[in-house]
C-alpha cells in the first residue's frame, strides 16, 4: 500500500493517505466557489468536480444544496435531529418518491447516509 502526502484545497494542511478514498472538509468560500463555477456553464459535473479535485456527486450535492438554501446550505452544520423529524423526513421521501440524496437537499441534511440510517432502523424497529 503506497502512502503519500497531499495539500488538500482550501485548508492547505497536509493530509496523510494510504491509497484509500479520502473526505475533506471544505470551507463555504471554496464550496461557493466550486458552485458558481458549475452555475456558470464552466462544464458539467464531473468536468467542474476534476477540475477542483472532488468526485461529481460532491459537486452535485453542494449545488444541490445551494439551490435550495443559498449561501446557507454550504456552511458546516453540527445537527442532531429528532424522531418527528427523521419520520417526517422519511414519510415525504416515500410520498413522492424522492432519492435519498433529493430529501438530503429538500431537507438541508447534509448527508444523504443518515437518511439512509433512518429507513433502515424504521423498517428494522430500532
Amino acid at each position: 500500500m503506497r502512502c503519500r502526502t497531499e495539500l488538500h484545497p482550501k485548508s492547505w494542511t497536509p493530509v496523510l493517505t494510504f491509497g484509500v478514498f479520502f473526505m475533506a472538509k471544505y470551507d463555504e468560500r471554496f464550496k461557493l466557489k466550486v458552485v458558481r463555477s458549475y452555475l456558470s456553464n464552466r462544464g458539467g459535473l464531473q468536468t467542474v468536480g476534476r477540475s477542483f479535485g472532488l468526485d461529481q456527486s460532491t459537486v452535485r450535492r453542494w449545488v444541490a444544496s445551494y439551490r435550495a438554501h443559498g449561501l446557507a446550505g454550504l456552511k458546516r452544520k453540527g445537527a442532531s435531529y429528532d424522531a418527528a423529524f427523521k419520520l417526517s423526513v422519511l414519510r415525504r421521501m416515500w410520498r413522492d418518491e424522492l432519492s435519498t440524496r433529493q430529501a438530503s437537499a429538500l431537507f438541508d441534511i447534509r448527508c444523504a447516509a443518515h437518511i439512509s440510517k433512518w429507513q433502515h432502523q424504521y423498517h428494522v424497529g430500532v
